[in-house]
């Protein structure tokens, strides 16, 4: 499903803008989410490097919504500009709690220096959110977590959305 929204009325008519939302089944969530960001981006002319990254950004999200959150899940896009290029991608849920994913999306990689301590290293991957320090890299820290609704459902929901490469 994709839902355009109209200008409203005092903006420019050079600076159109629109939203499209697409539902993603929750067997299916991280693939559909990789096809929709492949189409997306690949039309924009973006290069295909930045093309994997940002899909597997996206199954990363999709996957931790269905792994740890409620439905409906989603994935939302901002077009902007008279050419409608892809600028903002979300990944919403119905879980309105945050949880420790605002943390996880601010702290450092860990970094396995030649002479660290394994051990150390695994525990501290073990406490979980290496897909968030992997979404954080990729997207160069353009990224965030904050409330929303769901298009599909009422009630507060949340969003981890993340900037679009551009070309």
């Amino acid at each position: 499903m994709r839902v355009s929204v109209e200008r409203q009325e005092g903006y420019a008519e050079a600076c159109p803008w629109s939203v499209g939302v697409w539902r993603l089944p929750a067997g299916r969530a991280e693939q559909r989410a990789r096809v929709i960001i492949r189409e997306l981006l690949g039309r924009a002319g973006v290069s295909p490097e930045r093309v994997a990254d940002s899909e597997l950004v996206a199954a990363e999200l999709a996957a931790n919504g269905v792994r740890h959150a409620a439905p409906p899940y989603e994935l939302r896009v901002l077009f902007a500009g008279t050419e409608r290029r892809p600028v903002w991608c979300e990944l919403a849920d119905a879980d309105p709690c945050l949880g420790r994913v605002p943390e996880l999306l601010r702290e450092p990689s860990v970094d396995l220096e030649p002479d660290e301590d394994l051990d150390a290293v695994i525990a501290a991957l073990s406490l979980g959110g290496r897909g968030l320090s992997l979404v954080r890299d990729l997207t160069g820290g353009h990224c965030a977590i904050y409330t929303t609704t769901a298009c599909s459902k009422p009630g507060l929901g949340k969003a981890v959305g993340l900037a679009l490469p551009g070309l």
